[in-house]
């Protein structure tokens, strides 16, 4: 039988700015490609030509892949318009290659208009791609290959690993230079099905396990071929404690013989309990991980039933917040934003209960982002509650390619509106949140607002729409950056196009303006709180100062520090010798302002502060 020639297509952005130069190992294509490789069929007649894991100009690419028989696209939000704007010009160079379109991007749903739509895709694969390119290549060695192709799961996770068969020895030979990241499966499957998500819909919700000894033998690859960066790809890592924790421990332990990985992240378990949080633990002992990731959504109960997505009680996502900071385990806490049936009222509420209960590190906040096999994509559930949308290029991105001008922006479909919450609201609530993560969990106003809630004083919530009124009638620096971001957002949102930032990163944009007006902008928060000197002096001293020296002492009243952080119930007055210290030095003013935006979940910006009586 003649050879199948044949070429991946999975890129990614590059990552590591001008720090280093990594890319990410592309995984789940060469999973579907080494299930057929390792086949008696196949193994002596599949060639693997190509194996295109970064955004490199199109041209170029169709330079080296348009003598294949086959080259195969792995597509997802972070590559569908790059890899369409490729297979349009390989097709019209060279017409007689099949081009194979698979991955998350596949659309369940509106299948046919993405078969209208792109003439120069043959076929199409949905879902899982391991038993449905086997039967493609089946059909390609007779002639007959159909436009759709759809299989089962693959029931026995007992399939060969693209790490363990070669798949990527030549990429990582021919560039030593590049710090890899990849994905580690042990399982796949999610027993959710949040509406948002396209995870559950697309593994069907049934758990299924890798065998323990594949999953070991990944690790000792990932370890000796010096893997930076390791994605554990599993749902809900932690679902399954025992088998987790022994994972963990194994990859500490390669870890400790090789030096790698440096880092590894984890999707946690969605209703995590308190021995995940030993998993975390361990991570983090070794350098691992940043935190564990407390990703709720929504904090209204209506919200939640509506988007199929069940949180822990509030009770119980505090106690779990009270045991992350007692051990100083980092965290933060996701939302999306608007979710259908979120109204302006629960938005907020919702926001400043993610403080009571503890989350003062770090809040993310995504736009409602329309997958294209979540059910939040489904025409019916659009019409339902009311969406309306907008295409955003570059929402997501990472670092371009420095050896081309060439751009192909990703676009991403996002909610704007919905029956409960107009476009104003949505614009306003989003500021809303660039408030709270940026004044209370950035620093600015955090120890004046903790102090009052906990002191029952004044809550959270009084605080802070106190302060967003404030932002919105100030004629000072804080004023003029509010409506300068707010402008950016509605400019984004209208035309697509944003001065400065990129899609998400609009929240951390201001805060470089910010750090550079740190009396005026702690002058604002005195207007703001209206307290008196000493609580304001200690406010003042927490949030860095890039004038300053350090470190710095100064005197206090009260232990604010060790009532914030339950360690006393009630503050009593004494005198106190206070020693403000930065999180990590910087060396210039640039690197500085870009460190509030890479280390703000260890807590860049803000100074760590040691009190002892005097």
């Amino acid at each position: 039988m003649n050879p199948i020639n044949i070429s991946i297509v999975q890129p990614n952005f590059r990552q590591g700015g001008n720090t280093f130069k990594g890319y990410w190992l592309p995984y789940s294509s060469g999973c579907v490609y080494s299930y057929s490789k390792e086949t008696e069929e196949f193994k002596d007649i599949l060639q693997l030509n190509q194996l295109i894991f970064r955004r490199e100009e199109i041209q170029k690419v169709v330079d080296k892949v348009f003598a294949d028989d086959i080259v195969m696209f792995s597509c997802y939000m972070w590559n569908w318009e790059y890899n369409k704007a490729l297979a349009e010009l390989l097709k019209k160079i060279a017409p007689d290659v099949k081009i194979v379109f698979g991955g998350p991007q596949i659309s369940e749903f509106y299948l046919d208009t993405q078969i209208n739509d792109l003439p120069y895709v043959d076929t199409f694969i949905v879902s899982e791609g391991e038993l449905s390119f086997n039967q493609y290549l089946k059909d390609f060695t007779n002639n007959r290959t159909e436009k759709i192709y759809r299989a089962n799961r693959v029931q026995d996770l007992n399939i060969p690993s693209p790490y363990l068969t070669g798949v990527f020895d030549n990429i990582m030979q021919e560039n030593p230079d590049v710090k890899w990241s990849t994905t580690l499966e042990t399982n796949r499957g999610c027993p959710f099905s949040c509406s948002f998500c396209d995870w559950g819909s697309l593994t069907y919700a049934k758990i299924k396990k890798f065998p323990e000894e594949k999953v070991y033998q990944e690790i000792e690859w990932l370890g000796a071929n010096k893997i930076e960066y390791i994605f554990m790809a599993d749902a809900n890592f932690g679902i399954f404690y025992e088998r987790d924790m022994a994972v963990t421990d194994y990859i500490l332990d390669v870890q400790a013989r090789t030096g790698f990985p440096a880092t590894v992240n984890a999707n946690w378990h969605k209703n995590a309990k308190q021995n995940v949080i030993e998993i975390v633990k361990k991570f983090i002992s070794n350098g691992f991980n940043r935190g564990m990731t407390l990703s709720v959504q929504s904090m209204d109960e209506q919200v939640l039933d509506v988007i199929k997505r069940k949180n822990m009680q509030t009770s119980h996502l505090g106690d779990m917040m009270d045991i992350l900071n007692a051990e100083n385990i980092g965290s933060y806490t996701e939302l999306i934003l608007p979710l259908p049936k979120e109204t302006t009222e629960t938005w907020r509420k919702g926001l400043c209960d993610v403080l009571e209960i503890g989350q003062h590190r770090s809040i993310e906040i995504w736009f409602h982002q329309l997958l294209e096999n979540a059910q939040s994509n489904q025409p019916d559930h659009k019409e339902q509650h009311g969406f309306k949308s907008v295409d955003l290029p570059d929402y997501i991105m990472g670092d371009l390619e420095p050896d081309t001008d060439q751009h192909i922006p990703e676009v991403t479909s996002v909610v704007v509106e919905t029956d409960t919450m107009p476009y104003d609201e949505f614009l306003d609530n989003w500021m809303y949140a660039w408030m709270i993560i940026n004044f209370h969990c950035g620093g600015w106003s955090q120890i004046v607002a903790r102090v009052l809630a906990m002191d029952e004083v004044q809550t959270y919530q009084d605080s802070y729409d106190t302060m967003f009124y404030k932002m919105q009638h100030d004629d000072g620096i804080v004023g003029k950056i509010f409506k300068e971001t707010r402008e950016m957002l509605n400019n984004y949102l209208q035309t697509g196009k944003v001065d400065g930032a990129h899609g998400h990163t609009l929240f951390w944009h201001a805060n470089r303006k910010l750090h550079k007006n740190h009396a005026e902008v702690m002058e604002f928060v005195q207007r703001s709180f209206n307290v008196g000197f000493d609580l304001m002096e200690f406010q003042r001293n927490f949030v860095t100062d890039i004038n300053a020296e350090y470190p710095k002492n100064f005197n206090s009243e009260y232990d604010y520090m060790s009532f914030i952080t339950k360690k006393i119930d009630k503050l009593k007055p004494g005198k106190f010798r206070c020693r403000a210290d930065v999180e990590k030095q910087w060396n210039t003013e640039e690197q500085y302002l870009e460190w509030l935006y890479f280390r703000r979940r260890q807590g860049f910006g803000k100074n760590v502060i040691q009190l002892s009586r005097t």
